[in-house]
């Protein structure tokens, strides 16, 4: 069980660029918001040098990305250049791919790794051994440079998902913010 403390709710993603490496985070938010939030969390650190995404759930929004990017500098085709993709659509893709990421100062982000271990062709108790052996590898990454693992926000007995906050040193449960109310007139 995640303690409490290793808990923070949150409505942004801009203090993610300057979290301290050597701690693995995971960030939890629904869908929608969770890809626009790693989209500006990636464009934020591609300003600053590279950055490695490994995508779990073929959620890669490129194109959002590149609008980003152009929001925030003219001269986007540099940062954009600093940003290296590889995919996993399996757990033992999953496995191999993080495996195989050499342990560099480059900040890491994992875009719905989890999905890749939801594959009910292949039984839990390999499914489970497999993410704790990327689990593992991810806090291996994360003594070098910032490790951020994205995932859903929990549901009841959610197995995967509590053994991914149970290796994060911080779980971060993002909500949108709420849409401005209108005053109402009568």
């Amino acid at each position: 069980m995640v303690s409490p403390a290793r808990i923070w709710y949150c409505k942004g993603v801009d203090r993610f660029v300057d979290l301290p490496r050597g701690q693995l985070h995971a960030l939890l938010a629904p869908r929608p918001s969770r890809g626009e939030w790693m989209t500006h969390l990636i464009a934020r650190l591609a300003l600053a040098g590279s950055v490695r995404v490994l995508d779990g759930g073929n959620r890669f929004d490129s194109r959002g990305l590149s609008r980003e990017l152009r929001r925030l500098d003219r001269n986007f085709y540099l940062p954009l250049r600093r940003v290296r993709v590889a995919r996993a659509f399996t757990c033992f893709q999953a496995v191999t791919l993080l495996l195989e990421t050499p342990p560099l100062r480059i900040p890491t982000l994992a875009l719905d790794l989890l999905i890749t271990f939801e594959d009910e062709s292949v039984s839990l108790a390999e499914r489970l051994r497999l993410l704790d052996v990327s689990l593992a590898r991810l806090r291996a990454l994360s003594r070098q440079a910032l490790v951020i693992v994205s995932a859903p926000p929990p549901t009841p007995d959610d197995t995967l998902l509590s053994r991914l906050q149970d290796a994060a040193d911080h779980v971060w449960r993002f909500e949108p913010e709420a849409a401005p109310s209108q005053p109402r007139l009568f």
